[in-house]
């Protein structure tokens, strides 16, 4: 084995070792390239963001975990809004389903203290900086007051992919998928799985 060989080997090791969390469960994190310096725009505007990373692998049967920037620039990661129930829905702009839907987000954000909301866009045509632009635009145009993070297929793909906008997952206090919509859901459904998901916490 020749020099640089053993020193990728050994770096390898090193990441490896460094990727275990105290439970010395292996955690991997997939950092997508779109977080590198962006020359055509931001990584983050107001409550908009690209997703900086995730878990590449997550527990059986729980949601997998992520980090965006907040306003302030600050790294938000999911797990820390696990005192929550927490409705992920991944939209397009394009798309007038996922737009109704948002509309009930809007409300469910406003009235249910016990909910934190993110929407997640998809297919919108444009990468990192100028899908922030895009976004926010959009965010600002609609007043939207919760987080809306850049998708792309990598991370719908630890969703089990988004096949469908809109797709609405709502996760409880234990990591849990508690309930999957492909498609538009109605509020009254939406409402009735968030309240299910804090009954069985």
């Amino acid at each position: 084995m020749n020099g640089l060989a053993l020193l990728l080997l050994l770096g390898s090791v090193v990441f490896l070792l460094q990727s275990c969390s105290s439970t010395g469960a292996l955690r991997t994190l997939y950092v997508p390239p779109n977080v590198k310096p962006d020359t055509v725009g931001p990584n983050y505007l107001h409550n908009v963001s690209q997703v900086k990373y995730w878990d590449r692998i997550s527990p059986a049967n729980r949601a997998t975990n992520f980090a965006w920037w907040d306003s302030s620039g600050t790294v938000r990661e999911m797990a820390d809004y696990y005192n929550k129930v927490i409705v992920i829905s991944f939209f397009g702009t394009w798309s007038p389903p996922s737009d109704n839907q948002l509309l009930f987000l809007d409300s469910i954000y406003t009235q249910d203290t016990n909910a934190f909301v993110i929407a997640v866009a998809m297919r919108e045509g444009v990468r990192g900086g100028k899908a922030v632009q895009k976004l926010d635009s959009f965010a600002r145009a609609r007043n939207i007051p919760y987080e809306v993070l850049v998708g792309s297929p990598d991370f719908g793909f630890t969703y089990g992919g988004i096949d469908v906008v809109p797709t609405t997952f709502v996760i409880d206090q234990e990591h849990r998928i508690t309930a999957t919509f492909e498609g538009f859901v109605t509020e009254d459904k939406l409402r009735a799985a968030i309240t299910k998901a804090e009954a069985s916490n």
